[in-house]
């Protein structure tokens, strides 16, 4: 019951560009996009529309993945 009242709230938060991500998963911008992002990235700007907000869509497929940071690569945004 509790992990499904997480989710919930996760569902309604809105986050902007430039925020650090808190969860990893999948996350949806304004115009669209998905993107799937891990607990300390920086949620990006748009490629063409700029600064937007973004939601949390839900848990990623892949559990196994890391973030570029920690593997010493930087995504480039």
């Amino acid at each position: 019951m509790a992990a499904m009242r997480d989710r919930q709230q996760k569902a309604r938060r809105r986050f902007k560009t430039g925020q650090w991500v808190e969860y990893d998963g999948l996350y949806s911008d304004d115009w669209g996009g998905d993107l799937m992002l891990m607990q300390g990235d920086l949620f990006p700007v748009h490629p063409l529309m700029g600064v937007t907000n973004w939601t949390y869509a839900g848990q990623t497929s892949i559990h196994y993945s890391k973030s570029p940071k920690m593997n010493g690569h930087h995504i480039g945004y």
